[in-house]
């Protein structure tokens, strides 16, 4: 063990292959409060980074950890002899001995360390020496969900002996263009007619209106009729609303809200709420996160049209993309989303 690199952690140093001096320190933190406590570095090395998502935020682990959380905090601080950071990987251990990302596969469409450019390929190198050192927990496999295809942790794996790289999803992504028109261009012939048949029958009623969460004053309200409008759209998950979950979303929701990236909109015909898409706005791309809408008034195609508004709002707030996230559901091709992949890495422990 090296000195704690002006934490209160353990830290394990990595010897650079060339020199075989000391160039890297894994300092591993098991206490859950040090996410919000890394908050700044952790935020530095998401800013610009063109691999970073909102779900890497730290609010967004320390909320689901409080939640949802099980097992142990294994949060792994990757540092150069300045003690820099230069890597951040949020891993937590079961019970059983499997090691994986905080955030859990089935709230997070993506996950992945940060890393600061071009530093992902030594971050790796570092941390699984780590992983495969005496000093590392007793965990027996390594399990990596919903890993981006572009992320370079998909690249380093690849050609990682013992490693396994497999397709677990995909993740449907519309390609904006500068206009509406151009983009209803892009759609099929009867696509296009069809979305633009339930827009207009939509603007008929003349109480329509659509609305979006601007202060913390009306999130609460806001987000129970998400939950209502989600829960009546997708009756099959009734028990997937469970109070840790309610607890995240909240957590979850005011946390984005202040950092300025939470886009939770509704549509609603006579003060009534019809339907709500939970998104988030997080540099150049829209996350499609959630939806939900009242099948009781199905006439109104409103999950269709909220979504043709939300994809219209994003152009002209000149984004590059709209990500509907994972799941490949007819309906998102139809909007001309085009597949982007996530990969499953799979990795045992070494045995010494």
């Amino acid at each position: 063990m090296t000195p704690s690199c002006s934490t209160p952690s353990p830290c394990y140093a990595v010897k650079s292959a060339a020199s075989g001096e000391e160039s890297l320190r894994i300092c591993v933190h098991d206490d859950p409060g040090d996410i919000l406590r890394l908050a700044p570095e952790w935020r530095g090395l998401m800013a610009g980074n063109p691999h970073a998502r909102p779900f890497y935020d730290p609010t967004w682990h320390a909320a689901w950890w409080r939640c949802l959380g099980s097992g142990t905090v294994h949060l792994c601080a990757v540092r150069n002899e300045n003690g820099d950071l230069l890597a951040i990987a949020p891993l937590t251990l079961r019970k059983d001995g499997v090691l994986r990302f905080i955030g859990g596969e089935d709230l997070s469409d993506y996950l992945d360390i940060v890393a600061a450019p071009g530093s992902y390929p030594d971050a790796w190198r570092a941390l699984t020496e780590y992983l495969h050192s005496s000093d590392a927990p007793p965990w027996k496999e390594m399990r990596l969900h919903s890993v981006p295809a572009t992320s370079p942790t998909a690249e380093f794996f690849s050609g990682y002996d013992g490693a396994r790289v497999e397709k677990e999803d995909v993740c449907p992504v519309i390609t904006l263009p500068d206009s509406w028109n151009d983009y209803t261009g892009m759609l099929g012939q009867r696509d296009e007619r069809e979305l633009r048949r339930k827009i207009r029958k939509a603007e008929m009623e003349a109480d329509l209106e659509f609305g979006s969460t601007l202060s913390a004053e009306s999130l609460e309200a806001d987000l129970e009729d998400f939950f209502r409008l989600h829960a009546l759209s997708q009756p099959e998950k009734e028990e997937f609303w469970n109070d840790s979950r309610r607890t995240f979303f909240r957590e979850m929701a005011r946390e984005m809200l202040q950092l300025g990236w939470l886009d939770l909109t509704r549509m609603r015909v006579h003060g009534h709420a019809v339907a709500a898409n939970f998104s988030f706005d997080y540099e150049d791309r829209i996350y499609l996160y959630n939806s939900g809408y009242d099948p009781s008034e199905r006439d109104l195609s409103a999950g269709i049209v909220l979504l043709a508004q939300n994809i219209e709002q994003a152009i002209q707030a000149g984004r590059a993309s709209f990500d509907m996230l994972r799941g490949d559901e007819a309906y998102k091709y139809r909007f001309g989303a085009k597949d982007e992949i996530i990969y499953r890495i799979e990795l045992t422990r070494e045995r010494k």
